[in-house]
């Protein structure tokens, strides 16, 4: 009997001990199978688990005399829940096939717990696909598992033994296999999610050091622990790491130094984000201004273990609004003492009033503007004298639709020969006359036009990629919803092009990333050259080395010779690329052409383009492929 136990032991052990190997090999290679296509992961995932099960069937332990179990169970629900129909196949084969070959008088039951358990584990991976694995989705797999290897018991064992079978072989077994469950399921589990936390992590890492603005975290001594590259440029250090374990003394002058450090002390004081404006002179001798939030950095426990802070550079902005408030001061001294023109008319035009500023703003018929002139006169003198910009064709009916307007309250500008713009606002007298205030307004509408051409030039900044002078992703997200609705109303075909620069990465690793800039900046300039040849062509950096062709009211076939014009204009460039099988900068086009399909959607447009796209990568690159029918899930591509 002792023997008989150490037998069940040892061999109990022995399945423990492959299920633990197994999740290793799971655990220590989960990076590497992430990296996997998603359809080759799952089958990865299920040689390990078939591995794992032929290894325990052939260690099986009795319970009782006459039964033998494994651990294969723990194997199949694990392979179904992670990986579903694809990790399962290898690990339920091998189960059956091995199970059938060693015959006996359970093959039966065991097929049919085997088959059970891959249900079981499927239905939850079907439940939980698009869902986060818990712990608690994981016990439901253990507990399935447990059941669906054990519930055989109950039709294969006479009603006179279950008081036998059931505690000293069922309940253990269960037992046994919902441990196995939950411990490997939850090692698997763990190291998925480390996986995750470190991708994460590198994409936040990514978008910080890629922030135009400054962001960075400081001890509770004012020590740098974490820069981005901006700050580096702000501090005018070298590189990231130099800036790190020193703090603003060793770049900045004491006081300001010091200035920055009482903001920094306040708020490690008071424990709550600060927002301030500092002006300072920066170490290559510019007056700066920056908007600064600091914000404390909290541990576990709520306490303040250091402070981290984002910079924007508003220098501009604040020289903007100064020579606003400039402007609004020297406007209302210029009220104050009546710098403006000022001239007063009765009920027939008659003036009865005028400044000496007024004489000034009209040179050429200031020796006319006395009282008692009318202002029918002043305004034919200034057309014949030329003061007036206006050269009507009818002079007379020019003079009397302007002098209703000016005798009419209310506000108009006009613009003098000699470019001056003169502003003049109209208020009613108490006699029916009207009391006119000129204003020389050059200066503010050279204001609105240079504001009119920054907002213009800012609107191209937003929309324009800055390396390929391409649109930017966001102009061609706009682009496309705009020009997909189009297409619809107007019943018109909508090509897209993707196009991925091949081997660009061995691109970058052979001549550095400089030069890699030049090769995209190159392309670009032979996809806007090559899509010219079709009107309303939007081309724009899609991301990385890709870049995207709308093609509206595109004809069928006609997105495909474009594409194909493209992939010529790229090759003919002839740029040398030593790390690609063709010897040159190559592209390959993925084709999407919505009147093949009756498709207009966006989404749809942008799978099958990148359908096409991985066909063209598939097939040896530098080349155009249209859409599939049914567009995989995109992959990576180099």
């Amino acid at each position: 009997m002792r023997m008989e136990t150490m037998t069940l032991w040892n061999n109990l052990l022995g399945n423990l001990a492959v299920v633990a190997i197994a999740t290793c090999l799971l655990t220590f290679g989960n990076p590497w199978f992430s990296r996997l296509h998603p359809r080759v992961s799952p089958i990865a995932l299920g040689v390990i688990m078939a591995c794992g099960t032929v290894c325990v069937m052939m260690l099986p332990f009795q319970f009782l005399t006459g039964i033998y179990l494994d651990l294969r169970y723990t194997f199949i629900g694990i392979s179904a829940f992670f990986g579903g129909p694809l990790a399962l196949v290898l690990p339920l084969v091998s189960a059956l096939a091995l199970r059938i070959s060693l015959g006996g008088t359970g093959v039966v039951t065991g097929v049919t717990h085997i088959l059970l358990t891959a249900v079981s584990g499927l239905v939850l991976w079907r439940i939980t696909r698009s869902k986060p694995v818990t712990p608690g989705r994981l016990a439901a797999l253990a507990g399935a598992v447990a059941a669906s290897g054990t519930v055989g018991f109950v039709f294969t064992v006479a009603i006179d033994r279950w008081s036998v079978v059931f505690p000293s072989v069922v309940a253990p077994f269960a037992s046994v296999l919902f441990v196995s469950t939950i411990f490997s399921g939850l090692a698997i589990l763990q190291e998925r999610r480390r996986v995750d936390i470190t991708n994460e992590n590198r994409i936040y890492r990514a978008i910080i050091e890629a922030l135009p603005d400054c962001l960075n975290a400081k001890d509770l001594s004012g020590r740098f622990i974490a820069a981005n590259p901006a700050t580096a440029t702000l501090m005018n250090a070298p590189t990231v790491p130099a800036l790190l374990g020193k703090s603003d003394m060793d770049f900045y002058p004491a006081d300001i130094a010091a200035e920055f450090r009482t903001i920094e002390q306040s708020l490690i004081a008071q424990g709550k984000p600060l927002m301030v404006e500092q002006r300072f002179t920066s170490l290559d001798g510019r007056d700066v201004w920056l908007a600064t939030l600091k914000a404390p950095i909290l541990d576990e426990r709520g306490a303040i273990t250091g402070l981290v802070t984002h910079n924007r550079e508003i220098t501009e902005q604040k020289q903007t609004e100064l020579a606003l408030a400039t402007a609004q001061t020297r406007l209302a001294d210029a009220v104050s003492s009546m710098a403006d023109g000022l001239a007063m008319f009765d009920a027939s035009g008659k003036l009865l009033f005028r400044n000496e500023q007024y004489l000034e703003l009209f040179p050429l018929t200031a020796d006319i503007r006395d009282v008692g002139t009318s202002l029918k006169d002043v305004l034919r003198m200034a057309i014949a004298r030329g003061e007036d910009q206006a050269v009507p064709s009818c002079p007379e009916d020019t003079v009397e639709r302007t002098f209703a307007a000016f005798m009419t309250a209310g506000t108009r500008q006009f613009r003098l020969a000699d470019g001056r713009w003169i502003e003049a606002r109209t208020r009613h007298a108490t006699d029916g006359g009207a009391m006119i205030v000129f204003t020389d307004v050059t200066a503010a509408k050279k204001a609105e036009v240079d504001l009119k051409v920054l907002n213009s030039h800012l609107a191209g900044l937003a929309t324009t990629d800055a390396l390929t002078g391409l649109f930017n992703r966001r102009a061609f997200d706009v682009a496309l919803d705009d020009m997909t609705r189009k297409a619809v109303e107007a019943g018109q075909g909508l090509g897209l092009l993707l196009i991925d620069v091949d081997r660009f990465k061995a691109f970058n690793d052979t001549y550095g990333h400089p030069e890699g800039d030049a090769c995209l900046k190159a392309i670009a300039t032979s996809l806007l050259q090559a899509s010219s040849i079709h009107p309303g062509a939007v081309v724009a950096r899609y991301g990385g080395e890709e870049i995207a062709v709308i093609l509206p009211d595109v004809r069928d076939g006609a997105a495909l010779e474009i594409a194909e014009a493209l992939c010529a204009a790229v090759r003919a460039r002839g740029i040398p690329h030593a790390g690609s099988e063709k010897g040159i900068v190559t592209v390959s086009i993925g084709v999407a052409q919505s009147s093949l399909r009756g498709a207009h959607r966006k989404d749809d447009l942008l799978k099958e383009a990148d359908s096409g796209l991985y066909s063209a990568k598939a097939l040896g690159r530098d080349q155009v492929q249209l859409a599939q029918p049914h567009p995989e899930k995109r992959r990576s591509r180099r």
